[in-house]
């Protein structure tokens, strides 16, 4: 994993560099252009493109290969860095048979960059104001005290002025301990936990939930301070501003902060399937992801979950690694479409996809007093028909 350490002087320089780099006009050189908003950094980044088309080997191709690309990867000296190959290759994923890279990837591999530096940006603009406001609530207690402390020295009594106060305080602290026992809450998540940053897609559960993290109520976290936090809500672009101290007693996912996420698909396959077509599909499906690469990184596991002999068919879980996080949650959604839609197409092909029916339903009456016949008008001008009803006991059993 990365290792964490004390930065040191020259590491704080670094670091102010860097941002100086970003913050300036032209953060990704001279030769790729300016840009003050997402429209014209789209604008460099194709012409950058096209620039780099006239390098490809084959003037019949519509795409330029990687290789150009990883001229970067050399240092002065001639020697090449392979983990900054590697690190371009996650980034701009040309394609594992061809090692071409095309247009629209180039465009969202840029793009994806822009985001992340814009987020960055936005998240230590956010800490520093932040960290200003916490050194100076901690200079104010440093003031009070350093005045007690000249006080006692200077033989003046301070301490006769805080117990002519004390029982104002006292009165104080009933009315407002809770709220102000809340608000330290708040203050400590932010300061000292800092379970998120600007941008980050974050899902809050309660503490005592067994919910993982759930596409769906997926939250963006717009902007950070010591008091609230304000959030979008991902399905509906609402915007929502939560107080830091109802946060702090709650869990919170952070999916830009995970790994990698892991995709789970049921299969179901029919009870009359052999061992050998089931391993025959697997061996396609782990065809299927090392060929996107791109997307999938690994199957974790292929194993039986249940058997229901009464409907037909066995369950089986596949559970596949994406080589993003949660943070990437439509794309990942996009191709967990994708990858479904494989399977069933090659169960089908096969014959061996399990068409589960209606589940079988139990009627029985229990003993027990029952209701009067209902009498409801069936005709429009007709006169009433007798229905007879059901016991109020009747309980419906459904078998799954």
């Amino acid at each position: 994993g990365t290792q964490i350490y004390d930065p040191v002087i020259q590491d704080i320089l670094n670091f102010r560099k860097a941002l100086g780099f970003m913050n300036s006009s032209y953060p990704f050189s001279d030769s790729f252009g300016s840009f003050d908003t997402r429209e014209q950094f789209l604008q460099s980044a194709t012409d950058l493109y096209k620039r780099l088309h006239k390098f490809r080997a084959d003037d019949s191709s519509r795409h330029i290969p990687f290789e150009v690309l990883t001229v970067i990867a050399y240092d002065d000296d001639g020697n090449f860095d392979v983990e900054k190959e590697k690190t371009m290759s996650k980034m701009f994923k040309p394609c594992s048979k061809s090692d071409l890279v095309t247009y629209e990837d180039f465009l969202q591999a840029c793009d994806t960059m822009y985001k992340k530096l814009r987020f960055f940006l936005a998240a230590v603009e956010n800490a520093s104001k932040i960290d200003t406001v916490l050194e100076r609530t901690a200079n104010y207690f440093f003031v009070f005290f350093l005045a007690i402390v000249l006080m006692t020295i200077l033989r003046f009594d301070p301490w006769s002025l805080l117990l002519s106060v004390s029982s104002l305080l006292v009165s104080f602290s009933f009315a407002l301990g809770p709220s102000i026992s809340t608000f330290v809450g708040g203050v400590l998540l932010i300061a000292d936990r800092r379970p998120y940053d600007i941008g980050d897609r974050i899902v809050i559960n309660s503490p005592t939930s067994d919910d993982a993290f759930q596409p769906g109520i997926t939250w963006f976290v717009e902007d950070v301070n010591l008091s609230y936090t304000t959030l979008r809500f991902a399905a509906t672009n609402e915007v929502a501003t939560i107080t830091n101290g109802s946060l702090a007693q709650l869990r919170i996912h952070n999916g830009n902060r995970d790994q990698n996420a892991l995709v789970t698909v049921p299969l179901f396959f029919r009870v009359t399937t052999t061992h050998e077509e089931v391993m025959q599909f697997y061996h396609t499906v782990e065809v299927f992801i090392n060929e996107n690469d791109q997307a999938w990184k690994r199957i974790k596991f292929f194993r039986t979950e249940s058997l229901n002999t009464a409907l037909g068919y066995i369950e089986y879980r596949l559970r596949v690694e994406h080589v993003h996080s949660h943070q990437a949650t439509p794309k990942i959604m996009i191709q967990k479409g994708e990858l479904l839609r494989f399977c069933l197409r090659e169960m089908l092909k096969r014959d061996i996809h399990a068409i589960i029916s209606h589940s079988p339903i139990d009627l029985y009456i229990e003993k027990g007093q029952g209701i009067q016949d209902l009498e409801p008008d069936l005709t429009m001008d007709g006169p009433k028909k007798k229905v007879s009803s059901l016991p109020k006991d009747a309980v419906f059993k459904q078998y799954h």
